[in-house]
């Protein structure tokens, strides 16, 4: 399991008893500190000296937030995991605000024992009273496929989007990612609280969206109040400023190929829509 942290002393404890006490534990859970300005570095201090077998510690030096850097600390907990050789068929990735039911690692491996054409899966998130709308794995929560994650790199892209990339490349292979949606856990943080919206345009224009459809899912967030009036205009923003170019590599396009996939992939979904519409 990887936990990438910053600034959570309010819900750190409780994220790491909930992964301490799944039936089926984690043969390693490691967490990388980003710089944490609060307790945080204390509570993972302690918890290190008191599960010392399950336990690992990653401090990096604060340089502020910045989202770019969660891809890479969830590259250098994996890379951290190789060294140890531990040779886990699944690698959970976790925020650093989750509470998981006991049976959640357990359940969500079954499923995917059970199914070997799922390549990345997660349970449904709430937040307080609120249930996403989300119809794909959410990042946190996420259980990957070893064998999946080996076969296209073992790391995801330091780009706006990396999180949906690699949700595209397991269809892109014909395989299948799932939202168990009876299988429900916690964000004990408000959802969107650190979410910077401009990059979900970019990102969105990065991994090839059809216009249309990135439309309805800027839409989708505002609507749902997943996002503010102005979070919706950064997503717009966003997206603009990714197709006209930008200089800053985290907005850059994914393989062409990729974005190939996602477009055709979207239009299908466009048109069927579009047939449902008309027939009624």
């Amino acid at each position: 399991m990887c936990v990438v942290a910053r600034n959570a002393d309010s819900h750190l404890k409780t994220t790491l008893n909930s992964l301490l006490n799944q039936d089926l534990g984690p043969e390693q859970v490691i967490i990388v500190n980003d710089g944490s300005t609060d307790k945080t570095g204390e509570i993972l201090a302690n918890y290190a000296d008191r599960h010392p077998d399950s336990i690992e510690v990653m401090n990096l030096p604060d340089r502020g937030y910045d989202i770019r850097r969660v891809p890479r600390n969830i590259n250098l907990a994996w890379n951290r995991a190789q060294t140890k050789r531990l040779g886990t068929e699944y690698f959970m990735i976790s925020g650093d605000d989750c509470r998981y039911p006991g049976d959640y690692a357990r359940s969500t491996i079954s499923r995917m024992n059970n199914d070997p054409h799922i390549a990345v899966a997660s349970g449904f998130p709430r937040s307080g009273r609120a249930v996403s709308t989300e119809h794909s794995p959410s990042g946190s929560g996420r259980m990957i496929r070893c064998s999946f994650w080996k076969a296209i790199g073992e790391e995801y892209p330091v780009k706006a989007g990396w999180e949906t990339w690699l949700l595209y490349k397991a269809l892109e292979k014909k395989l299948e990612v799932k939202l168990l949606d009876d299988l429900i856990y916690e964000h004990l943080r408000p959802r969107g609280t650190v979410h910077q919206f401009g990059y979900w345009g970019a990102a969105m224009y990065a991994l090839g969206y059809h216009p249309l459809y990135a439309l309805g899912r800027i839409a989708k967030n505002f609507v749902t109040r997943k996002t503010t009036l102005k979070g919706l205009v950064n997503m717009l923003e966003g997206y603009l400023l990714a197709f006209l170019g930008s200089s800053d590599p985290f907005i850059s396009r994914f393989e062409q190929p990729l974005r190939d996939f996602v477009r055709t992939q979207q239009r299908h979904r466009i048109a069927r829509i579009g047939s449902l519409l008309t027939a009624t």
